[in-house]
């Protein structure tokens, strides 16, 4: 692995997401494996790290591969459920199932970390709050008592916020805690930030937002990652959803491209990033798993036309 390796999310692209057979998922993975410039995974944790369990997963991915875990996909289960479920919620039952869910978030982290030493680089969490309560000041007060518990845990590897379209934002999807509350709570933490390009686009119908957005990060101390996954106003990948869109060289209707990812690095650039990378979605459940990893393999490709 290099410098300019990048951490994928692959899951939204795997036979799993949708329910195919282990043979298929046997054969993404064996074909993500012989792929270049991959550091690692973006992986989502709910009871485990993949729906055939944990040990599956380290069986079928590569022994030096560093993993990200994201809380996300558990933590829109839950609000399927219950739309107070989250970090930055007023509910205040929602918002202690949401810390318990981080402990077990942690307990998984610590024994990966145990077994093998560095492999679980970083923690993304999201600053969910109540739905349909439209106070921030609920919501970011809500944020800052999960973040004090949550911060003091002894934690083997980085925390970071992963900024989701905001509750002000225009016609919100996620609606989470606006970028300049999250700042100011994790201010004097150890607690840094990443920048979605299409979560930060989304939130304002615009592309040039996210360059905002690590502008605003970089300057308050706190740009740790990037993470590119695209969006679109037209076509299969819907209008102004957060359905991780390829880049446009794969994805005609995207909006997000090797150009528009290299603004970003480039305005990132003061940074010390501590990972970048790219979370696709292949959106045909019956695709095969040539095209699945074709997807990926297009977007890393973009990812080193942005940095060079």
């Amino acid at each position: 692995m290099t410098s300019a390796d990048f951490i994928i999310g692959a899951y939204p692209c795997a036979p799993s997401f949708h329910q195919q057979g282990e043979e298929e998922e046997r054969a993404f993975w064996r074909e993500l494996a012989d792929t270049p410039h991959v550091r690692g995974l973006e992986q989502p944790c709910l009871e485990d790290l993949h729906p055939y369990g944990d040990e599956w997963l380290f069986r079928h991915t590569p022994g030096d591969w560093q993993l990200v875990v994201t809380a996300v996909m558990e933590t829109m289960r839950r609000r399927g459920a219950n739309g107070g479920f989250g970090l930055a919620s007023a509910d205040e039952e929602q918002r202690k199932a949401c810390v318990d869910f981080y402990r077990h978030l942690h307990q998984k982290i610590t024994a990966i970390n145990a077994r093998f030493p560095g492999r679980a680089i970083a923690l993304e969490m999201q600053a969910a709050p109540q739905a349909g309560n439209a106070s921030v000041d609920q919501a970011t007060e809500a944020f800052s008592r999960s973040i004090r518990e949550i911060a003091g845990w002894d934690w083997s590897c980085d925390l970071v916020l992963e900024h989701c379209d905001s509750m002000t934002g225009v016609a919100p999807r996620k609606g989470f805690l606006p970028l300049e509350r999250v700042l100011e709570v994790l201010k004097g933490t150890g607690i840094g930030v990443c920048i979605n390009w299409a979560r930060s686009a989304i939130e304002g119908r615009n592309v040039a937002l996210p360059v905002e957005h690590v502008r605003a990060a970089l300057e308050a101390g706190k740009l740790d990652a990037l993470m590119f996954s695209g969006t679109s106003t037209t076509g299969e990948y819907g209008e102004w959803q957060d359905l991780h869109a390829p880049f446009s060289s794969f994805c005609a209707d995207s909006l997000l491209s090797a150009e528009q990812a290299k603004t970003l690095f480039t305005a990132a650039s003061a940074a010390t990033l501590k990972f970048s990378g790219i979370k696709l979605l292949e959106i045909d459940a019956n695709a095969s798993v040539s095209h699945r990893i074709a997807i990926l393999r297009d977007g890393i490709s973009a990812m080193k036309k942005a940095i060079r």
